[in-house]
């Protein structure tokens, strides 16, 4: 017999046990499990995450690629108090314009997560940026062929200046493969990827040695864009603009402010221009909920390409694939 089941029919009655609950997952986390929480922008994922971490003690680590920087607190999303004194990783750890890359959160996201296993909880790993789940998920390391080129070498200082279009031309002159498997207009993606290939690295897969249940949030669309709507309203109300307009005036270098897209370049392209009537405000927060609404959809795009997702319309609906897994039952 199943030892789970087994335990269930011999010393539970009645209600969920706290205890049985919480020394059933400690059991299962001797093979190494972890839960993966993913979905669009303004689904909801924190708040679920929150959820299981309260119903089988664990501990939240974040896969946002913007949420690692201090200061850009309303337009990333970090609305920590939501967390509600669960412990959370990789919030607040990078200082704006500090480098920070792909196999940069993936090492610190490894460490989190086997010093959540060496306290007896859970990792529940929760974001939007589908490239750091799937590369946590899949394995991704980072190898060094040895065969950097000789062509000229560009500082991160000097990449940051240059076009979109120049970016493109130098990956395509280093690594034209390269250019035609990423973002070709996401200045960020194109200055990593420049980099990876002046040092010679290549990106590999090793198995994980831990085991994954990943969790996606199925929204209708248009309750999707209503609760994003509701939120950008909410956030220009809490003091985004004045968020925006603070990083901008502390010196911030404009460029890299506005590659990270979004709030920070549709707010930060209305903080900066110089061409503004009574109506520019009203337009700026219409363009920033439409282009919020594409991203989304852009999210599930990409979420909706691995099979191994499933996707769920309640907490209830997770709670239960979550017990399964971790229990048994």
């Amino acid at each position: 017999m199943n030892f789970s089941k087994f335990l269930h029919q011999n010393y539970y009655t009645g209600l969920d046990s706290a205890f049985l609950v919480n020394f059933m997952v400690l059991f299962n986390l001797m093979k190494r499990k972890l839960i993966v929480i993913v979905g669009p922008t303004a689904s909801g994922k924190t708040s679920l995450g929150v959820f299981l971490a309260k119903k089988f003690n664990g501990e939240i680590v974040s896969a946002d690629s913007r949420q690692v920087y201090r200061g850009l607190d309303l337009g990333t999303g970090k609305d920590l108090k939501d967390y509600d004194g669960i412990k959370y990783h990789l919030i607040d750890i990078c200082n704006p314009e500090d480098k920070f890359t792909l196999f940069d959160w993936l090492k610190l996201a490894r460490e989190a997560i086997n010093d959540i296993y060496k306290r007896g909880k859970l990792p529940i790993i929760v974001g939007g940026t589908g490239l750091y789940i799937q590369a946590l998920v899949e394995g991704f390391e980072i190898k060094n062929t040895a065969k950097a080129t000789n062509a000229k070498k560009y500082s991160r200082k000097c990449l940051n200046s240059k076009s979109i279009g120049e970016l493109q031309n130098i990956l395509a002159d280093l690594a034209k493969e390269k250019l035609e498997k990423i973002d070709k207009n996401n200045p960020r993606r194109l200055i990593r990827a420049i980099e990876i290939a002046q040092e010679g690295d290549e990106p590999t897969k090793k198995k994980p040695n831990f085991e994954a249940l990943q969790i996606g949030i199925n929204l209708k669309r248009e309750e999707l864009y209503k609760k994003i709507d509701k939120r950008v309203d909410e956030r220009f109300r809490q003091g985004m603009l004045e968020e925006v307009q603070g990083l901008v005036g502390s010196g911030i270098n404009k460029k890299w402010l506005l590659s990270l897209g979004l709030e920070y370049k549709i707010i930060g392209n209305y903080v900066l221009s110089e061409d503004k009537d009574k109506n520019s405000f009203e337009k700026m927060k219409q363009e920033l909920k439409y282009k919020i609404h594409q991203y989304a959809r852009r999210q599930l795009i990409w979420f909706r390409r691995f099979p191994e997702i499933k996707w769920v319309q309640s907490k209830e609906e997770a709670e239960k694939l979550a017990r399964e897994f971790l229990i048994g039952y």
